[in-house]
């Protein structure tokens, strides 16, 4: 299931930066947007392949690995994203 939706992430990316590289193809090649346009879907491209060979067990693996070695940081790392978090949905 997993591979599954990361295979639907990695298209989606995918075909974003597709869309973003040719509608920057279609701009004057030495406009500023055209750069930033060929660059984002660069970015996005290399997010997509990202996406696709991330292992999410080996995450998981390394994330409990940490916090088994330093709990006292992880803690107070949970608590100020949760904080943070907290101010975010707050505002809305």
């Amino acid at each position: 299931m997993m591979n599954n939706v990361k295979n639907v992430i990695a298209d989606t990316l995918h075909s974003v930066a597709e869309g973003l590289g040719e509608k920057a193809a279609d701009q004057d090649a030495q406009s500023g947007m055209a750069q930033y346009g060929k660059h984002a879907s660069e970015w996005l491209d290399h997010s997509a392949e990202y996406v696709r060979q991330f292992d999410y067990k080996k995450a998981d693996a390394s994330v409990r690995e940490y916090v088994r070695q330093n709990p006292g940081r992880s803690l107070l790392i949970a608590g100020g994203v949760g904080l943070m978090i907290g101010v975010i949905l707050r505002r809305r």
